[in-house]
């Protein structure tokens, strides 16, 4: 969609020339408008030169690790640590970017302090309570420093240690740590208006769904819960895109992403042994796409828009490769929902001229 002001100069032209605002006020109305803040190139390459800076410490001291003696390197590894929090910290008001990328390096060297920590000491330990130990302490750090990047470090570490739990689709001893680091990181990305935490926590939910239905063993004969979540994030991608039709900052990013959460769950309740009828499903598979296609072009979303396209084409390939339908009933569907394609395009050019 376009932002505020570009919609709010077209009306104001269109006012003007019907005679209900002045052409004097247009300029000063529209310097009332603040523009939305954008990533500029050099804060870019600061993030990333930051990134790097980091990951190289971490490097050097991992290639020197044999030569230095076991309390040095924990010293070391202390020290590093605490340089980079300590710098965060001095950056908190006076250069907000400076902190945020800051606190990302100290959650590295957090999870990386926590595997060498072990190694020093000979510590036994399971990965996943290590990777979970590196989520929660980037959390701590983003909470403490308001570091989006640091919340999207804590949901990386602490999805890969659900994923550790649930490898190989085994059943999960405990509930996944991603159902409530998820929602929170949504949360976070409301308050702070960041996109790129907005990202990461969009993308997290789903998965955090996905791993709570592992977990519990769910039962899917009829695959209704999956058709549940598939609802559930439909919903979800409605209210966001509300929220974003009403100019929130990052409504946009989890409006698309849920979109392809409720597109990936509708696809996967019908693959099953035990699925719907192959029929409907896929004739709806192929409406919902489509329609979903339609509504990314209609809003200008290109994230919505690709959800739509890469899973009509996967209706697509799932119809012709079933053939248990035949041909005909292949051919049968294509043509229905074609139609209703069709009708449902004339329609809205009718009431669009209406």
């Amino acid at each position: 969609m376009a932002s505020y002001k570009v919609r709010l100069s077209a009306d104001l032209d269109r006012w003007i020339a019907d005679g209900l605002v002045p052409e004097t006020s247009r300029e000063p109305i529209l310097a009332g408008v603040a523009e939305p803040r954008r990533l500029e190139a050099s804060a870019a390459l600061a993030v990333v030169g930051g990134l790097l800076a980091g990951v190289a410490v971490i490097a050097f001291v991992a290639a020197n690790w044999n030569g230095i003696p076991r309390l040095g390197r924990f010293g070391l590894v202390l020290a590093i640590f605490l340089g980079v929090s300590g710098a965060a910290a001095w950056c908190a008001e006076r250069r907000p970017l400076a902190r945020n990328v800051l606190l990302l390096v100290a959650s590295l060297v957090f999870a990386a302090a926590i595997g060498l920590t072990g190694q020093i000491f000979d510590i036994a330990g399971e990965p996943r309570a290590a990777l979970h130990a590196a989520g929660l302490g980037a959390a701590l750090l983003a909470l403490s420093g308001r570091s989006s990047a640091a919340f999207a470090a804590s949901l990386l570490f602490i999805a890969i240690g659900d994923a550790e739990m649930s490898w190989l689709g085994d059943r999960m001893a405990s509930p996944p740590w991603l159902a409530l680091a998820a929602p929170a990181g949504v949360a976070l990305a409301w308050a702070w208006r960041s996109k790129p935490l907005a990202h990461a926590a969009a993308i997290a939910l789903p998965l955090a769904a996905l791993y709570l239905m592992i977990w519990g063993d769910v039962n899917m004969k009829a695959n209704l819960e999956v058709f549940g979540l598939a609802l559930a994030f439909g919903g979800l991608a409605a209210i966001a895109r509300q929220l974003e039709a009403q100019d929130h900052p990052v409504a946009g990013v989890a409006y698309g992403w849920w979109v392809w959460a409720m597109l990936g769950f509708f696809a996967a309740a019908g693959l099953g042994p035990h699925g719907p009828p192959v029929l409907l499903h896929r004739a709806l598979w192929l409406a919902l796409a489509g329609g979903v296609t339609a509504l990314g072009l209609h809003d200008r979303r290109p994230l919505v828009t690709a959800a739509g396209a890469v899973f009509l084409a996967g209706a697509i390939a799932t119809i012709l490769f079933d053939l248990g339908l035949g041909l005909m009933s292949a051919a049968a569907v294509f043509a229905v929902v074609a139609a209703a394609a069709l009708a449902g395009g004339l329609a809205l050019r009718r009431r669009a001229r209406a």
